[in-house]
């Protein structure tokens, strides 16, 4: 914490202290575009009360067979038994040239409503406008083509494996 008049003074210093390793200021763009080419989940969008951690995708996080209990443990088993009515997906949209998807736009199958966008912006890395999304988990399919609406727009899309960037996680690993 430091008094807001202190703040440019401050990222003066850190910039000449990071000068021999090359520093380069970062921005919360960059990493909202790094975070959807990795299909990272944010909260309060693809993460939050108003979604099961199975319909944010969490699923390899639950473990209902460990001898600890958790808040909520029998709610979910019981919703997790009944089925979802989300599940979430990457999808890279086509031919659009101004405009990318930022969360809330409506994702159609055939012309019915399947779900929402809930987040969207274009991965510079893979050179594709992408969106994440819930939609209903019978159309939730690798490869399926889904349209999604942008300023009023329909755009075809393609349901994409997650993590468009490095899938397998290697460059994490270097």
């Amino acid at each position: 914490h430091h008094p807001i008049e202190m703040q440019n003074y401050i990222f003066d210093q850190i910039m000449t202290a990071g000068t021999e390793f090359d520093i380069k200021p970062f921005g919360i763009r960059a990493m909202d575009s790094m975070r959807l080419e990795k299909s990272y989940r944010l909260i309060p969008r693809e993460m939050s009360i108003e979604y099961s951690a199975f319909e944010s995708g969490l699923d390899r996080f639950i473990r209902f067979d460990k001898a600890s209990n958790f808040i909520g443990k029998e709610a979910l088993q019981d919703w997790h038994k009944n089925g979802f009515e989300n599940a979430f997906i990457t999808l890279e949209v086509h031919d659009i040239h101004d405009a990318d998807a930022r969360g809330s736009e409506a994702i159609y199958k055939d012309g019915e409503l399947v779900g929402r966008a809930t987040s969207g912006g274009y991965g510079f890395r893979v050179e594709k406008s992408l969106a994440l999304g819930l939609v209903k988990p019978e159309v939730a399919i690798v490869g399926n083509t889904l349209e999604i609406e942008i300023l009023g727009h329909l755009y075809h899309a393609t349901i994409l494996a997650e993590s468009p960037y490095d899938p397998e996680n290697v460059k994490l690993r270097e």
